[in-house]
């Protein structure tokens, strides 16, 4: 199951995230600088949720995000109605 939302980056644009199985984010490679970061970060809630870049395919760049990531992700999901979180394109 694919699970589509709209996230605003650090510089205020929109880019869709693609949250798939198996701890996989997925933004169009359009939404990205070029070429794409190999990492990439979520700022939710305070905290920094980082994932690595693990493939580009058809038109998608995808990251994997690390398990402790992924549960503190998942917790702060079914806490808000809305993901506070934002896409940190430029590692720090």
């Amino acid at each position: 199951m694919v699970v589509k939302v709209k996230i605003l980056t650090t510089d205020g644009r929109t880019a869709e995230m693609r949250i798939r199985s198996r701890r996989r984010f997925a933004f169009p490679t359009a939404d990205l600088p070029s070429p794409p970061p190999k990492r990439l970060a979520l700022m939710c809630a305070g905290e920094r949720l980082e994932m690595g870049l693990t493939s580009i395919q058809f038109g998608y760049a995808v990251y994997y995000m690390p398990s402790e990531a992924w549960r503190r992700f998942t917790e702060l999901a079914a806490q808000h109605e809305a993901l506070p979180c934002v896409l940190q394109l430029s590692p720090q």
